[in-house]
Order: C-alpha cells, then structure tokens, then sequence
C-alpha cells in the first residue's frame, strides 16, 4: 500500500519497493552489527586456553570486558557526532576493516596483562565505529514505510553472531589453536563484515546529485529532526530514554544471573540451562514481530505492552516452584522483552527525534543502556549477597516494569521535521540573491 510522505503529498514507497532495493544494505548491516558482539561472545572459550598458555586468571581475562565498558560509556556519543558530521559509510566501513584487524592482534599476545588490556583499548575505540547506531542511521534513511521491520532484521545480527561465533570460535581453536582461532574470527568473519559493507552499505542522505544548473554536484537536502539540546529538553526523548534504561538495568541483572535464579526455584543446573536457552530465540521473535507490527500500529499499545512485559515475567519467577513449563513462559517473556525494547527504543528515536541528529542523540541512549548494563548485575549480586535469594530483586522489577511501560504511554503522534538543506546548496542560492 502507497502512504504518503510527510511533506508535499508525495507517494512514499510502499514496504514492498522499500525492500526491493535496499535488501542489500540490510544484509550488509545485518553481518557489519555483528561483529560487535564477537569478543563478547566468544571469551568464554578463549579463557580456557589462555589460562593454559599464560597462567592467567578468568578475573584477568574478563578485566578486557571491563575496559571495554569503562571507555565505551562517555565516548559512544562521539561516534554518534561522527556518523551526523560523515554519515554511516564513511564511519562503518573503516571501522569495520579497523575492528577486524585489531580483534586479529589478540593473536600474537605474548602473556604481558598490559598487553591484553591494552588491545582491548585499542579494539574498544575501533568497535565505537561499528556500533548500532551506525548501522541504525543508514537503515532509518532508506526505510519508513517499512522502517521498525527493516530495523529488527538488522539488530537481529546481534543475536546471529552470539548463536554462530561460539560454533566458529570453538572449530577453530579445537582444530588450529587459540591464535588461529582470533585470526580466523578477524579475518574471516571481519572480512566478509568488511566485503558486505564495502559493497552494499550506503547512505542515500549523503550522497550527492548532479545540480541542472552546473556540471558540479550538489549535496541532497538532509532529513530534519532535533539536534541534541533539543532532544535533551525533550519530555518526550527523555521519557523513552528512562524507559529503556529501566528496562535494561532490570532485564540485564536478571538475564546475567538467570541460571542460578532459576535453580533457586528448585531445579537443576542442566534444566536450568535448557531454559535459559530459550532466551535468544524469545530475542530475536521479539526483534522481527515487533518490527514488523509496530509498521502497522500506531499509539501506545504496542511500546507500552513491550516496556512492561518483563513485569509478568518476574511475577512469574516469583510465584512459580519448579514447573518448568511455567518458568519456560516467564523465560520467553523476558527474552521476548530483551529483543523488542531495543528495537521499539531506536525506532521511536526515529520517529520522535528525527534524523538530524539520530547518530549523537541515541549514542547518549546507548550510553545510558551500557551504564545499566555494567550498574544492575552487581547490584543484583550485591541483593543476592546481602539476603541469599533474589526475591527482593524480582519484587522491585514488578513496579520497575510498570513505570518503564507508563513513561511511554501517550507519547502522541509522530512529528513531521522538514528537511535541512546543506549549506553547500545555500550559499550560491544566497550569493544570486
């Protein structure tokens, strides 16, 4: 169906055309976002062999994560003003060919800890070019009709790589050796992150095109929205930014400390295992249905129900025993939850921020969401410490829930931001006159 663009009555694209001709820049999004979440995600299986090689312990290892925390949370905002001030291709694709060359270094460590950490720093700054947000720029300007859609397959990378490189990274180190094993991660997954980008990801807000008047071209006009003091003194973006805030520092804490949560319930430690499985297939259906119905429904309804649901879910935990059926539905719910409020968080950045400034304004979102990443797992153990069980924690992220749904209640429609001529169209303009 035909929808009409919000200024000058002109046909948008339907879904359809949308996807048609920029399959390709999400396909290449979709492996670029992915390589973020490599290091991450293949730790656990580096900390073995490296323990053996260098007699280093998982506390030293894992201090690579911390680094990357602390040096991620007040820098992630730049690379937001980056990809504003280049746009998304000029910032991904060095990034991306950065990130992989960097990841690959871990292979030559020499069993200095400054070393390890000190790479982890150089790999933190390199991997600020390959965040969401990059990629979520890019997405954003191609799509509308389509728009939360497009942005679900995207982030649904996320979730790729967290399911395929522990697979990857345990064939290669079995097979090679550890240093094969961050080679094989760089070069190999990074080269075809790096290949896919090179290719497909462009950003059509960018681009140029011919000018009818001059063999020079002239830069397209810019999509409107808020700059970043605007969104700071926005109601609005500040409601949706403690929302997922909320959300993440609760969502986090207990999906961190789910298996031993769950064995409190009465289970045992495989059973519980089995379970918490079910968490990244709960994330990614919540990412794609989501996106694909929040294309299709306005109000509140829909981010209201996504910003509460982990609230049924800790009800759950705390009144089921040990049905594994009944915690199995509070797993999926909290999943579920994890994927959409992400997804439903960038998109109504989008739509209630603009373009503009999407990059600068929800790089500060993100910062926020990775100071409740690093904030609610300890004090989650912290309760645990204190009272031996984590039923103080469940019974504060029921009304926690309830709030994060409310601050994104009646939001009220989507503004219309006019596009911002560059200045490079407006300065002959000005001097004619």
């Amino acid at each position: 169906m035909q929808q009409k663009a919000a200024s000058g009555g002109i046909s948008a694209p339907s879904a359809g055309q949308e996807w048609r001709t920029n399959w390709l820049l999400v396909l290449s999004g979709m492996i670029g976002i992915s390589i973020g979440t490599i290091p991450s995600a293949t730790l656990g299986l580096f900390m073995e062999p490296l323990n053996q090689e260098f007699g280093w312990s998982r506390t030293q290892i894992s201090a690579g994560l911390t680094v990357f925390a602390i040096v991620s949370l007040p820098l992630t905002p730049f690379a937001g003003m980056l990809v504003d001030r280049f746009g998304p291709r000029r910032v991904a694709v060095p990034g991306v060919a950065i990130s992989a060359a960097v990841f690959a270094m871990f292979a030559f460590l020499t069993g200095s800890t400054l070393q390890w950490l000190f790479i982890w720093f150089l790999y933190t700054l390199a991997s600020l070019l390959t965040r969401s947000l990059v990629w979520n720029s890019a997405i954003s300007g191609a799509f509308s009709t389509s728009r939360g859609l497009a942005i679900a397959v995207l982030l649904c990378g996320t979730a790729m790589a967290m399911s395929l490189s522990p697979i990857v990274a345990r064939w290669l180190i079995d097979s090679f050796g550890w240093r094969i094993g961050y080679l094989g991660l760089g070069f190999g997954w990074g080269g075809v992150a790096f290949f896919l980008s090179l290719l497909f990801f462009r950003d059509r807000r960018h681009m140029k095109q011919p000018s009818s008047s001059a063999s020079a071209p002239v830069e397209m006009s810019r999509p409107g929205g808020l700059t970043l003091k605007e969104a700071l003194r926005s109601l609005t973006m500040n409601r949706i930014a403690l929302a997922i805030f909320i959300q993440s520092i609760m969502g986090v804490s207990i999906m961190v400390h789910l298996v031993p949560l769950l064995m409190d319930r009465g289970i045992t430690s495989v059973e519980a295992v089995g379970i918490a499985a079910l968490l990244g297939f709960a994330s990614i259906a919540g990412k794609l249905l989501t996106g694909f119905l929040v294309d299709r429904m306005a109000g509140s309804l829909l981010p209201v129900t996504v910003f509460s649901m982990p609230g049924l879910a800790y009800l759950i935990f705390l009144t089921a025993d040990t049905s594994i059926p009944v915690l199995s539905v509070a797993v999926i719910f909290l999943g579920y939850a994890s994927g959409a409020s992400l997804q439903m968080a960038t998109y109504l950045t989008t739509r209630y921020a603009g373009l503009r400034s999407f990059g600068t304004i929800f790089g500060v979102i993100s910062s926020l969401m990775a100071l409740s990443a690093g904030i609610g797992p300890i004090l989650a153990g912290a309760v645990y410490d204190i009272t031996g069980h984590y039923t103080y924690l469940l019974m504060t992220g029921v009304p926690a829930a309830v709030v994060a749904g409310l601050c994104v209640l009646g939001l009220g429609p989507y503004p219309e931001f006019s596009p911002v001529e560059p200045e490079t169209a407006a300065r002959p303009a000005r001097a004619a006159a």
